[in-house]
């Protein structure tokens, strides 16, 4: 088990259709709560970690996580879910949670090295 003073947050946008369920333009975006709380869940479970998830339509989410907001202005909701670890990005694009683990430990490798 890793240390458990780490925190990954998972910068979220809910499951959302632009241009209307039915719409054959353009399909959903977005994650649905499914597929955030299993993501959310494995990593607590794999790494023994504190994982936030936050809405990035929130307002409140968003006001400390600037770096956040202009990669989600620059990719677009492609770009989420976003993972960071200790504020540092690891992860954008919905991963596998196996891949969103490997990321996690990776950074928390590097951090070890650092530290």
């Amino acid at each position: 088990m890793e240390g458990n003073n780490k925190v990954v947050r998972i910068f979220m946008l809910p499951r959302q259709f632009p241009c209307g369920p039915q719409s054959s333009c353009c399909g959903p975006i977005g994650q649905t709560e499914e597929e955030i709380e299993t993501l959310k869940n494995f990593i607590q479970k794999e790494l023994n970690v504190k994982v936030e998830v936050l809405n990035v339509m929130e307002e409140k989410d968003m006001r400390n996580h600037l770096q956040i907001v202009r990669l989600v202005h620059t990719l677009g909701p492609m770009a989420l879910p976003i993972i960071t670890l200790n504020d540092e990005v690891v992860s954008f694009g919905m991963p596998e949670p196996e891949q969103a683990i490997l990321a996690i430990k990776e950074k928390m490798n590097q951090l070890k090295e650092v530290g």
